[in-house]
């Protein structure tokens, strides 16, 4: 459930770009360009998500399998996330401790 003012909606996981920390909130980025603020701890989110759709990038990023569209290596074994989104903010990197768990989910379907 996400909060659009004082109502609490449902959204299909296809409809939802990702989820993106600002500041203290956690924001829903819809694939319409809406967003939605989120009332669940991004760990707490990322448990209640179907896992082959959504990965956790880093501390900030939870995305969609259908808005990445791709990913470079940068320095030290680092990744940075290629997305086809504009209501996701680029760039997005990846740590060399989780570059090769987002390589294996990337790979899969």
């Amino acid at each position: 459930p996400v909060k659009s003012g004082k109502q609490a909606l449902q959204l299909e996981f296809d409809a939802i770009d990702g989820f993106i920390v600002d500041g203290e909130y956690i924001l829903c980025h819809t694939s319409d360009g809406k967003k939605f603020l989120i009332d669940l701890s991004m760990d707490k989110l990322e448990k209640s998500l179907p896992i082959n759709s959504f990965f956790r990038l880093n501390r900030q990023f939870l995305l969609h399998r259908q808005v990445i569209v791709g990913f470079e290596k940068v320095e030290n074994g680092k990744l940075r996330i290629l997305v086809k989104s504009s209501s996701i903010p680029a760039p997005i990197n990846v740590s060399r401790t989780r570059a090769p768990e987002f390589k294996q989910w990337y790979s899969q379907n």
